[in-house]
């Protein structure tokens, strides 16, 4: 195809610019020029690889720098856990000793504790022995007393028959006179012996009931000590058990040191395994340190090799020479001008005004992923460039899109293609919803702030989800009344 397949007629649109470029296109080319232009796409061709490679070193770079910082994460767990381990490993060895400490004392405790309790118990034993025994003989002294207060009773119903005797023998003597006068005197000494008989067991009986109240008030006293004798000797039977459980507690306490110390040794193993993989974790973050700067230093001059193959294609395509970019570059310089033109046809029209037109304030469009932007002049490109830019996609297969962007890589209006409403997928947005974006990487911007006539650069377009595309990407200024509005960029497949 040649340049002015892809010429626009905009309203007051003056073609000189692009009269030099298409009057190369039809002069006969020379030896040289052939060699000039075969060195052209050699250099083409070798800014494109070189393209690929520093963006792939990127890649690199910047899968080591996403390394970097998991093995620096890493580090600082490893780090983490040691000393926690370290803490953990304290812990164990302080409850080993406060256990060895507490077994010592339990063992003092339960050895005292038990001998003192030995001691009662034996007490108590021989005390419940000697209180089952006063508990035995008392009852057999209250069964002797009892008895002995049933023979006073016998004794002094003896006695009351005898003074009953002796008042019926006195009665009788003093019927007989003289004849029974003897007879008075034995009945008389019989009553006088049946008086001091019955005071005596009078007496006695009174002290006997004293006698048996008192025994029966000690039996009773005796029992209950007897009781409590028993209650003491179950009740030592129940310490003696407790403290046999309290020994077994002791015993725990010895197994519980042991399985501390079962634990604390592979912490310690483990504090140590951990200190080993932080101290060799750091020298491989130190090498892949090491290996990052190299890879920044490749991508640095691998970027150089591509600035100086941008410019000695810049300066091949400037020289006249005819190149397969000749014809683009002029399409690109003619677009860019005719986009100034229509702009500031605008403005006399007074359909936007200038602080409208060059509106910086990108205001995001919420909930959009990849972030999409609105200014005050997207309704105007809208309606102004799709004309243009669809018209000359379609007119070379080795245009992959072509859209203007203001001084600050942002891109209002895109090719329809790339216009698509976003959806769910941030992926698919990305290669799919590149309209209304701020392309300000390297590439995005110096096409964007260019000056000069036109400007070539190679580059790799993300696509989305890890995907790239080497293109080369043509642009020319954009001007509105001699101020710089942005540029007009042509991304051409390699």
């Amino acid at each position: 195809m040649n340049a002015l397949a892809l010429k626009v007629d905009p309203p007051g649109y003056d073609r000189a610019q692009s009269h030099s470029a298409s009057a190369a296109a039809t002069l006969p080319e020379t030896g040289a020029e052939r060699a000039v232009r075969e060195i052209s796409d050699r250099f083409s061709k070798l800014s494109a690889e070189i393209t690929d490679v520093s963006g792939r070193i990127g890649d690199v770079t910047q899968q080591f720098g996403d390394q970097t910082d998991g093995l620096h994460r890493v580090v600082g767990v490893v780090e983490q856990v040691s000393r926690a381990n370290h803490a953990i490993r304290q812990a164990a060895e302080g409850a080993q000793e406060a256990a060895t400490v507490v077994r010592s004392g339990l063992e003092r405790v339960t050895g005292s504790v038990k001998l003192g309790l030995n001691a009662a118990q034996t007490d108590i034993e021989m005390l419940s022995q000697e209180a089952q025994s006063m508990s035995q003989a008392l009852a057999q002294a209250v069964s002797d007393a009892h008895k002995a207060r049933a023979s006073s009773d016998a004794i002094q119903s003896i006695t009351r028959e005898i003074q009953l005797l002796s008042i019926n023998a006195g009665v009788e003597a003093a019927r007989s006179g003289e004849a029974g006068r003897g007879f008075a005197v034995i009945a008389a000494a019989v009553k006088a012996l049946a008086e001091q008989t019955r005071a005596a067991t009078a007496a006695s009986a009174a002290q006997l009931d004293q006698l048996v109240k008192a025994v029966d008030a000690l039996s009773r006293r005796s029992q209950e000590n007897a009781q409590t004798a028993q209650r003491a000797r179950e009740g030592s039977r129940t310490i003696s058990q407790q403290v046999s459980e309290f020994d077994s507690f002791g015993r725990s306490v010895v197994d519980l040191i042991g399985e501390i110390e079962a634990v604390s040794r592979p912490t310690r193993e483990n504090a140590e395994a951990c200190a080993k993989a932080g101290h060799d974790l750091a020298g491989l973050v130190a090498g892949v340190d090491a290996s990052t700067d190299i890879l920044e230093q490749a991508v640095r001059r691998t970027q150089n090799l591509v600035s100086i193959s941008e410019g000695v294609l810049g300066s091949i395509a400037a020289s006249g020479v005819r190149t397969a970019q000749s014809e683009l570059i002029a399409a690109a310089m003619e677009t860019a001008a005719t986009i100034g033109n229509l702009f500031e046809a605008a403005l006399e029209r007074r359909e936007i005004t200038p602080e409208e037109l060059f509106d910086d304030n990108y205001r995001p469009v919420p909930g959009s992923d990849p972030q999409q932007h609105m200014t005050r002049f997207v309704a105007l490109t809208d309606r102004l460039l799709p004309p243009l830019q669809e018209k000359l996609l379609g007119a070379n297969g080795r245009i992959v899109f072509c859209a203007a962007v203001d001084r600050n890589g942002f891109l209002p209006t895109h090719n329809q293609k790339y216009s698509q409403a976003q959806g769910p997928d941030p992926v698919w947005n990305n290669a799919n919803c590149r309209n209304r974006r701020l392309f300000n990487d390297r590439t995005g911007l110096a096409g964007a702030r260019n000056r000069k006539p036109f400007l070539l650069q190679s580059y790799r377009r993300d696509m989305g989800g890890g995907e790239f595309l080497v293109m080369e990407d043509l642009s020319a200024p954009i001007m509105v009344r001699g101020r710089h509005w942005g540029g007009f960029r042509i991304g051409l497949k390699v």
